[in-house]
C-alpha cells in the first residue's frame, strides 16, 4: 500500500511538471527553451525522489538543499541560476495556479555570476573569415551566406536556421525574424549580404534540381533538402574559422556579438541595436559598452574641453 501511495504522488508530481511545460509552450516559448527547463526540471524531480519528497508541498529549507546539491556537483554558477530560475517559475506557476498553499522557492537565490564578456572577432577577423570562403558551388555558397547573414544582422542561430523564403524582401534589404518569445522583428542587411544570398539561391535550386528534391520554403537546407539545424551551423563555422587561420574560440552566438560591438564602435545609437538584436530591455545591450571602453575612452580625451591634449 505504501508503495502505491509513492508511485501515485510521483505520478501526480510528474503530471504537474507536464501541465507547466505545456502552459509554457502556450506562451510562445520556443521549443529549445522547453527542452531545457524540461531537462532543468527532471534534475527538480531527481532530488525530490533523493529526499523522499512525498509531494510539492515541501519547505523552503527543503529546496534550498537543491541550490546546495547543484553546488557540490560541480556545476558552473551561469549552469546553476538557469536551473534555479527554472524552479522558481515552476514553484510560482503552482502558487499562482492553486496547487501549493504557499510558494517554497520565493526566497531562492542565483549564485553570484562572474562578470564575462562576451567573444567576438575583430574587424579584421571578421573581413578574413567572410572572405576565406569562395561560393564557387552549393555547400560553399552556403557557409558563405550563413556566416555573412549572422555578421551582417546579427542574428541568433536559431532565428537564421527558421528563415524562410517569404521572410526575405530582397529589393527592400529586410528581413522578418522570429526571435524569442516568438517576437517579431524586421532586419536590414547589406548589398554584400544581398550578393552572398543571390548566389546561394542559384547554387541552392540547382542542387535540389539535380537532386531531385521535393521543394521546400526553408532557406537554408541540407543534403537531404531538410531545414539546416543549428549544429550543422556551428560545424560550418569551426571548419570556416581553421580555413581562415582564426584560432579564437568563436560561436555562431560571437558573430552576433561581433555585429553589435563593431556598430558601437561605428557611433550607432545603442537603442538602435537593441531594436535589431531584439533585446526585451536595454540592459542586455549595454553590455557591449564594456568592450570598446577603451575608444569611449580616448573619444573621451580628444572631447571633453578641459581634458589635456597630447
Amino acid at each position: 500500500m505504501a508503495e502505491d501511495a509513492k508511485t501515485e504522488n510521483c505520478g501526480a508530481m510528474e503530471a504537474d511538471i507536464a501541465a507547466f511545460l505545456l502552459e509554457q509552450n502556450g506562451r510562445g516559448l520556443s521549443p529549445n527553451t522547453i527542452k531545457a527547463q524540461h531537462q532543468d526540471l527532471e534534475k527538480l524531480v531527481a532530488h525530490a525522489a533523493q529526499e523522499k519528497w512525498g509531494s510539492w508541498d515541501v519547505r523552503p529549507r527543503d529546496v534550498q538543499r537543491l541550490a546546495l546539491g547543484l553546488g557540490e556537483k560541480g556545476l558552473d554558477p551561469a549552469s546553476r541560476a538557469r536551473i534555479l530560475s527554472t524552479v522558481r517559475g515552476f514553484f510560482k506557476w503552482m502558487y499562482e495556479t492553486g496547487r501549493l498553499s504557499r510558494n517554497p522557492a520565493s526566497g531562492l537565490r542565483n549564485p553570484k555570476l562572474p562578470k564575462r564578456l562576451p567573444n567576438f572577432l575583430t574587424e579584421g577577423e571578421s573581413w578574413n573569415l567572410m572572405e576565406s570562403i569562395a561560393p564557387i558551388d552549393f555547400v560553399t555558397s552556403r557557409t558563405r551566406c550563413i556566416l555573412e547573414m549572422l555578421y551582417a544582422c546579427g542574428l541568433r542561430v536559431s532565428e537564421l536556421t527558421e528563415l524562410d523564403f517569404q521572410d526575405l524582401d530582397m529589393r527592400g534589404r529586410i528581413m522578418r525574424v522570429v526571435g524569442k518569445g516568438s517576437k517579431e522583428r524586421t532586419v536590414p542587411f547589406h548589398d554584400t549580404a544581398a550578393e552572398a544570398l543571390e548566389t546561394y539561391k542559384a547554387f541552392r535550386a540547382e542542387f535540389i534540381s539535380s537532386k531531385k528534391l521535393p521543394p521546400t520554403a526553408a532557406l537554408f537546407i541540407n543534403q537531404k533538402g531538410g531545414r539546416l539545424t543549428a549544429t550543422s551551423v556551428r560545424t560550418f563555422l569551426s571548419e570556416a574559422l581553421d580555413d581562415a587561420a582564426i584560432r579564437a574560440k568563436i560561436s555562431p552566438h560571437a558573430l552576433r556579438h561581433s555585429f553589435a560591438t563593431h556598430l558601437l564602435n561605428k557611433g550607432m545609437d545603442l537603442r538602435a541595436i537593441q531594436e535589431l538584436l531584439g533585446h526585451s530591455s536595454l540592459s542586455a545591450t549595454q553590455r557591449y559598452t564594456h568592450l570598446n571602453f577603451d575608444q569611449l575612452a580616448k573619444t573621451y580625451e580628444s572631447a571633453h574641453p578641459r581634458a589635456r591634449k597630447h
